[in-house]
């Protein structure tokens, strides 16, 4: 293992744990070193119900991938899912001066700060604060304001907020694991760093994530996110429609849905709907588990397009919807999924040549490495220090980074 710099994230999924460490050469790229994953315990909607469950989970997920990779993990960032996650407009403004003058770094600085005040509910705090549209001199639609003369900047700035007290669960659950929670970010954003180009952000497009218990959404335009929202229908409704219909166990169902799921009734030969109404249990075919799963999937597209409210946006998104997530692997979701939606769709789940990617297993990881891409931008490097004098400054360093110690066999990292 060479001396660059060691990232370990977390995606704390509604039903799997997923930790990956990856490594950041000098110009961003990242590299797979190591991976782990744990059924999720205590864990519910993005909130630790149960913290003695939750934090041993962790805890076991991380002794996984310190063995894996041969180092000592002592922090790591971490994404933030569920229901409690809001999504608001604000807008802001700022007084360039007596008279007009270029617009500074300072002032766009000033006026993202300003965005970031807004009244929000009193449980509640900013996570994310999205430059979506400048004005100048009430000039609209400016993409860069930098070096632009004016006496008056405006910003309209998307902005999501989430839970304190579910917030302050997963650092506690964290700390009670025994590492330090570094930094954290938006789950559907973090997949969205992993898998959308800079053409599909500034051309629009959706990006919808099926995942266990919720599908989350987000839609970009002129490189920035517009919006974005949570349904809470996964891949766990399918298996349990499956469970159902076919009168089978659960863990049958899913490997039912696994490996010959299929969602669009088109696609196979037709079958009776009477069947699923027979006291015996039916006989498995495509066409049955077409006709059990098509309609839950398509209430998922349905619900994702009536939360995001506004058809007419979505008629504008060139790039159309990228798909991803564990729920969205049965075949003839992209079909389905263009039917509901009305706009072309493709499937992705990693990066583009990314490297180490190989070695991972089926799964939803994009959300990891969509962490650990963030972080690898940046410069400077994060190390252990286990003095006690200096454990109150570990906040204050560059989050997400990580050095190796010097030790040949053994890595300290902390991300």
């Amino acid at each position: 293992m060479s001396d660059g710099r060691l990232i370990v994230t977390c995606d704390f999924g509604t039903t799997t744990f997923r930790a990956v460490v990856t490594e950041a050469g000098d110009n961003g790229a990242i590299e797979v070193i190591g991976f782990a994953e744990e059924p999720a315990q205590g864990f519910h909607d993005g909130d630790f119900v149960d913290l003695g469950a939750g934090s041993a989970c962790i805890r076991r997920l991380m002794e996984k991938l310190e063995e894996s990779c041969d180092i000592f993990v002592s922090g790591f960032a971490y994404s933030v899912t569920g229901s409690h996650l809001r999504s608001v407009r604000a807008t802001a403004q700022l007084p360039i001066g007596p008279g007009p003058r270029a617009i500074r770094p300072q002032d766009l600085e000033e006026v993202r700060a300003r965005a970031g005040t807004m009244a929000i509910p009193f449980d509640h705090q900013i996570l994310s604060v999205t430059p979506v549209e400048y004005a100048v001199d009430r000039v609209r639609g400016v993409v860069d304001p930098l070096g632009r003369v004016g006496s008056q900047l405006e910003m309209q700035a998307h902005l999501i907020t989430g839970s304190r007290s579910v917030l302050h669960n997963i650092e506690n659950a964290i700390i009670s694991a025994k590492y330090k929670p570094v930094t954290d970010a938006i789950d559907v954003i973090a997949a969205s760093t992993a898998l959308l180009s800079q053409r599909d952000r500034t051309e629009g497009v959706m990006l919808i994530d099926v995942g266990g218990h919720a599908t989350n959404w987000a839609v970009y335009r002129k490189n920035a996110l517009v919006s974005c929202g949570t349904v809470g229908l996964g891949g766990w409704h399918l298996t349990s429609d499956l469970s159902h219909g076919l009168r089978i166990p659960r863990d049958e169902a899913e490997e039912v849905k696994r490996t010959r799921g299929v969602v669009l009734r088109s696609l196979v030969d037709q079958v009776p709907i009477d069947v699923l109404f027979e006291e015996r249990r039916p006989t498995e075919t495509p066409g049955l588990v077409a006709a059990i799963l098509e309609p839950r999937m398509e209430e998922i597209f349905t619900c994702v397009k009536g939360d995001h409210g506004d058809p007419r946006e979505l008629a504008q998104l060139k790039a159309g919807v990228v798909l991803t997530g564990g729920g969205s692997r049965c075949q003839g979701t992209t079909d389905l999924c263009e039917e509901v939606m009305d706009l072309q769709v493709r499937r992705a789940h990693l990066p583009s040549s990314l490297k180490g990617a190989a070695s991972l297993p089926d799964g939803q990881w994009a959300t990891t490495l969509g962490l650990s891409l963030m972080l690898s931008v940046g410069e400077g490097s994060l190390y252990v220090d286990d003095e006690p004098s200096h454990r109150g400054r570990w906040l204050d360093r560059l989050r997400g980074r990580m050095r190796r110690a010097p030790q040949p066999r053994e890595m300290a990292a902390e991300a």
